[in-house]
């Protein structure tokens, strides 16, 4: 079986923004770059998508998602606090590879206004 390397390592994950559209949760987006070999050096060639995986301790994470062939994701609804997230590429055949370096974000929600009160 090839073992897939997938430079996530190397992966940038851009956690940006809490999301001025709600203020009950935030989001973040992820982004990274592709890799381009397999573990064994070989071309990769078939890479078959990514996973996101987030959660509120470090490499403990309560949610994933499979994202597709894209390189950027945002991730929505998280609550206040401290989330941690890693990407995982996979090949056609549905080989994993090991989670990227661990990106972190500091979501802070601000409070609702007053009943009767109106933010511009």
């Amino acid at each position: 079986m090839k073992k897939l390397v997938f430079f996530i390592g190397i992966l940038w994950l851009l956690c940006i923004s809490v999301s001025a559209q709600s203020l009950n949760a935030g989001e973040a987006i992820l982004s990274w770059t592709a890799p381009t070999t397999n573990a064994d050096g070989t071309p990769l060639t078939d890479l078959g998508g990514y996973k996101a995986y987030w959660g509120t301790a470090s490499r403990n994470y309560q949610n994933n998602k499979d994202v597709g062939n894209v390189t950027t994701y945002k991730i929505t609804g998280l609550g206040e606090g401290k989330w941690f997230f890693a990407v995982t590429a996979y090949d056609t055949s549905n080989n994993e590879s090991a989670y990227s370096n661990e990106a972190t974000k500091e979501i802070k929600i601000p409070p609702s206004p007053p009943a009767g009160c109106k933010v511009e």
